[in-house]
């Protein structure tokens, strides 16, 4: 047995509260004046910013650890205080 890890991450923009705020604003626009920018600031790069798609296969071990800890954080061990 197998299992299957499928991942997708997205580059989302926040409007400004005036930006949402604002009815006449063209969003089409302004998208396109972010892609130009990406595009300038990382090249042929700039898909895998904005969009990424990844699948893992994972053994039942390394399931089990997956779901242990899924974005593999190094976890805090906790000092041992005394009472005192």
């Amino acid at each position: 047995m197998r299992y299957v890890v499928k991942m997708e991450i997205e580059a989302t923009i926040e409007p400004t509260p005036q930006e949402s705020a604002d009815d006449e604003h063209d969003c089409l626009l302004e998208m396109d004046h972010t892609l130009e920018r990406l595009e300038e600031e990382f090249g042929d790069d700039c898909e895998s910013i904005v969009f990424e798609r990844k699948q893992f296969d994972l053994c039942p071990e390394c399931y089990r650890k997956f779901i242990k800890n899924p974005v593999g954080r190094v976890k805090m061990v906790p000092f041992g205080f005394s009472h005192n």
